[in-house]
Parts: structure tokens; sequence; C-alpha cells
């Protein structure tokens, strides 16, 4: 599974703002997350057709921003 398949298959994303208005992120926003290195997959740094491998152990949205960081799963052993 590539990691844009992988994220627009999970039903909650973290919400972009239109104006003052959130809205859910579409399939482009997340692709262009992808691009911009915005999330962080097992620890990598996936592009939009990379594979990814499963189980998915962690994965953060924006990991260099502390006001926006987003962290979805972080499971350590």
């Amino acid at each position: 599974m590539t990691a844009l398949d992988f994220l627009c298959s999970i039903p909650h994303v973290p919400m972009i703002l239109h104006g003052n208005e959130p809205r859910k992120a579409s399939n482009s926003e997340r692709r262009r997350w992808l691009e911009n290195s915005s999330v962080l997959i097992n620890g990598a740094k996936p592009k939009p057709f990379d594979e990814i491998l499963f189980p998915i152990e962690q994965l953060i949205f924006f990991p260099k921003n502390q006001k926006s960081r987003c962290t979805m799963i972080d499971y350590v052993i």
C-alpha cells in the first residue's frame, strides 16, 4: 500500500482551516503533506507513492511544528 493510499483510507486526520472554518483535509492536501515531509510513518518521511510497511507503529502529522503536531499512533515496545 502506498503512503497516499494509507492516508486516504484513514477516516480521521488533522483538520485544515479555511478562513476560520475547520474542514476535512482533501486527498490532494494529504498528498501535499507527504510531498512536504509533514508526515512520519514508522519513523520515516515517505513520499506519496512510496510503499509503507505494516504494522503501523508510529503516525505523526507535522512533527517539526510544536503547535500543530498531531500524534495519532506512537506505539513503542
